[in-house]
């Protein structure tokens, strides 16, 4: 695939299809919107069981999110990767009834390393913001 290429909407079903059948994503449900080269957006309704005592969505939830929008990011690259590191600040509460919005885009692919920054919105006012290392284990093309 070439820079700037469109993944094709059967990718983007197939994808979320891998994702419904994942049991982490049982419990978390979120779904690829749009995938370009370098690029990914994904959305989640914050559900009443992904909040906290605080009556507000849960960090790992958030963070479970962020991480999937930047290995979306990454994997429109056609690169399997594991997250070696990532942060994360959490600029507003988020509550339940919300869709959140992320937005992946990969900063830097090396050959084995990537950095990845997401950008997480509840319509346009940004929630959160995050930055992970990727580990890229091999390339999609090469299977």
């Amino acid at each position: 695939m070439q820079k700037g290429m469109v993944l094709k909407k059967v990718t983007l079903d197939v994808l979320n299809k891998r994702m419904k059948e994942a049991p982490l994503w049982k419990l978390v449900d979120m779904k690829i919107t749009s995938l370009e080269w370098g690029r990914s957006e994904m959305v989640m309704e914050v559900k009443d069981t992904y909040l906290n005592v605080m009556g507000n969505c849960h960090g790992g939830i958030t963070a479970t999110f962020a991480d999937t929008v930047m290995g979306a990011a990454l994997y429109s690259m056609e690169a399997v990767t594991a997250t070696i590191e990532m942060n994360i600040n959490y600029l507003v509460p988020i509550e339940a009834g919300q869709t959140l919005t992320g937005r992946g885009e990969v900063l830097r692919k090396g050959k084995t390393t990537a950095v990845i920054r997401a950008d997480l919105f509840v319509e346009q006012t940004m929630v959160a913001t995050a930055r992970g290392t990727y580990k890229i284990l091999k390339e999609n093309n090469q299977e």
